[in-house]
């Protein structure tokens, strides 16, 4: 009898084990045996596929966990790259625009129903996006040290069960407070959502598939305002809170039964200096800061609009929550066209190029805006054409800001993805004060203020995206 050969697979990756694939193992295995400790035979492939041909007294044991089944992987595993992995992308990255979206058009409502004022009510937004801002700090560094999946599941869970406590808060600070802990669960979605795109797709994939998703991602929260016009008006507001504490209890379960781990570079430890390191280094390349920069500053003034725009066309023109979420659809419509010009135009169009050119329709549309006040013409295409205008130049921005930051680091993509959703949301949130912050006039040029106040974040805008540099890409860590 020859020496026992021992085999070990740390250096072969498979594909997914179809026989045809084991089979074909097998064949390079009986060529080139590794003399290691077969212990390490990973759990996914059986003893009989790690050492064909041998007796089984000579066939290591799988690895087991305790109540008999395999260690590892939840019962069904959505394939990366497959529809239905895009699809729960799609849905991650919903959730928390379409938790921002459908609260808009019954934002009058809670003031009348809590008896407090707008500004108090419009705080309960910059609360929501505060915290959206500060969870986007730990979920990335946590799923890179724990995995994507563990870290997704539980700000699901942080989410739902804070969504159905807003539902029945009885005054104005406990639903301020509320909707801070619900941000903070929203976030693990957009963070995670990133992440797991960096982990499925290569770099130069990337926009593309970014811009699809995106897309994707602007049918929820465009219909949102509609939808919560007509369950504010039909059954009150606090119904938007059970309709989305109902979505995010759905993704929940869908998470916890069908996503596996895609993390291939978990780290032994949460390693703080590492991780300070990184981040340092992302804080210093002059792509990595165009790209959040710019998407901050046009997010900015998406979101000090959306926080205004309610309560004029309801308060100032008479209109109902359900014709204001109709009315919302234009203004989301454009988003939603820029997206998609985007996504017919990669390859063809320097995705620099489209976000240099976003930044002129952010200054543009503020000036239209203003020339429109002027002239004391204050009717609903007055307001939301200029909106329309602007949230199409933030459609361009989106996708190629997203993966022109995050795809640089593949390695750390839950840190990247942090840093991006940081500056994004804490940006936001800092519109949404400046123009909660804006006194807007009873009669004559009443939206002149809000188009002045949020100008300098549209020139911002535009000199952000001359930091990027065609060609010019850091080494890929």
């Amino acid at each position: 009898m020859g020496r026992r050969q021992r085999f070990d697979l740390p250096s072969i990756r498979p594909e997914r084990p179809t026989p045809h694939g084991v089979s074909r193992l097998s064949r390079r295995l009986r060529r080139h045996p590794v003399r290691r400790d077969p212990r390490r035979v990973p759990p996914l492939l059986s003893a009989h596929d790690a050492c064909p041909g041998g007796d089984a007294s000579e066939r290591p044991r799988r690895r087991l966990r305790r109540g008999g089944g395999r260690r590892s992987r939840p019962p069904v595993t959505l394939v990366p790259r497959s529809a239905a992995y895009i699809a729960l992308l799609v849905a991650l990255g919903s959730f928390g625009p379409l938790t921002m979206s459908i609260y808009t058009p019954v934002m009058p409502s809670v003031a009348a129903d809590l008896g407090a004022s707008a500004d108090s009510v419009k705080l309960t937004l910059t609360t929501y996006m505060v915290g959206f801002a500060a969870g986007q700090l730990f979920y990335g560094p946590l799923s890179d040290r724990w995995g994507r999946r563990p870290v997704l599941l539980g700000g699901l869970i942080f989410f739902t069960t804070a969504t159905f406590a807003c539902s029945f808060a009885p005054s104005i600070g406990g639903l301020t407070g509320l909707r801070i802990v619900q941000g903070l669960g929203a976030a693990s979605g957009s963070v995670i959502g990133r992440a797991l795109t960096r982990d499925a797709y290569t770099f130069q994939e990337m926009p593309l598939v970014m811009s699809w998703i995106s897309l994707g991602q602007n049918i929820a929260p465009s219909l949102a305002p509609t939808l919560g016009g007509f369950l504010g008006e039909a059954i009150g507001w606090r119904a938007t809170f059970w309709f989305v504490g109902a979505f995010g209890l759905l993704l929940l379960v869908v998470t916890a039964i069908g996503l596996g781990e895609t993390n291939k570079h978990r780290g032994s430890r949460l390693d703080f200096a590492g991780l300070l390191k990184g981040s340092g280094e992302m804080l210093r390349e002059r792509q990595f800061i165009g790209n959040v920069l710019t998407l901050g500053f046009s997010f900015a003034i998406n979101f000090g609009m959306l926080v205004t725009v309610p309560f004029v066309l309801q308060d100032r023109l008479g209109f109902s929550p359900q014709q204001f979420g109709l009315i919302a659809l234009l203004s989301v419509g454009g988003f939603t066209a820029g997206t998609f010009v985007n996504n017919r135009l990669v390859g063809r169009v320097s995705p620099i190029a489209m976000m240099r050119a976003s930044g002129w329709f952010h200054v543009t549309a503020l000036i239209i805006m203003a020339a429109l006040s002027l002239c004391d013409i204050l009717t609903w295409w007055a307001i939301v054409g200029p909106h329309m205008l602007q949230s199409f130049g933030t459609g361009l921005i989106v996708a190629n800001a997203q993966a022109g930051a995050v795809g640089l680091y593949p390695r750390l993509a839950g840190t990247a993805s942090s840093l991006v959703g940081l500056t994004q949301m804490g940006m936001g949130a800092l519109g949404t004060v400046a123009a909660a912050a804006l006194t807007l006039p009873d009669s004559g040029h009443v939206v002149l203020p809000l188009a002045l106040g949020l100008m300098p974040f549209a020139i911002l805008a535009v000199l952000s995206a001359r930091l990027l540099r065609p060609g010019r890409l850091p080494p890929v860590t």
